[in-house]
């Protein structure tokens, strides 16, 4: 899995979590698949925003709906450490809520600004391979997992089980043998 955003989008990511210090910035990116096509920024309303983040509800359902108007999807999710590296923190992986989709983090340590995306899901944080560019990157094909494999021989012994099923009902009765 890889998410791409063209330098402006990163550039404005970077840009809202420079201006929301000390406190943690937020929103929602929308696109297709993998590629984001636009950001919106979401009010932090969290009780401590300069140590985590809390979206608006108003106006993430604002944000669904107008991802839907403009024929998007939600991809993922951005959030600035203004003090920080770009790793979640255990906070934003218990929160994560959205196993599906990517989460981007703007870290902001040392002043210098750095991206990095993750996949969050219930007791499981992996990096995803972020493309910053203004050309669509050329992504190698994932190579299969062990469950994948298995489950496609699985698929393959079915199918064939079935089709040796079905043909033998198909073919015609046994002529009776005289015994005489």
């Amino acid at each position: 899995m890889h998410l791409w955003l063209k330098p402006t989008l990163a550039q404005e990511i970077v840009a809202y979590a420079r201006e929301a210090q000390p406190n943690e910035c937020c929103g929602v990116i929308l696109g297709v698949g993998e590629t984001a096509e636009h950001i919106i920024p979401i009010a932090n309303i969290a009780d401590e925003p300069k140590y985590n983040y809390h979206m608006y509800e108003k106006s993430l359902l604002k944000a669904f709906y107008q991802a839907e108007h403009m024929q998007l999807e939600v991809i993922g999710f951005y959030h600035s450490h203004p003090r920080t590296d770009p790793v979640p923190s255990p906070t934003d992986t218990r929160l994560a809520s959205y196993p599906d989709v990517a989460y981007v983090i703007a870290g902001l340590k040392d002043g210098q600004a750095r991206l990095a995306a993750w996949s969050i899901k219930p007791e499981q944080v992996k990096p995803i391979k972020l493309v910053i560019s203004a050309e669509k990157p050329v992504i190698e094909a994932t190579k299969l997992s062990i469950v994948q494999k298995r489950a496609i021989i699985a698929s393959a012994i079915i199918a064939f089980i079935f089709m040796l099923v079905l043909s033998l009902s198909l073919l015609p009765p046994a002529p009776i043998i005289p015994l005489h």
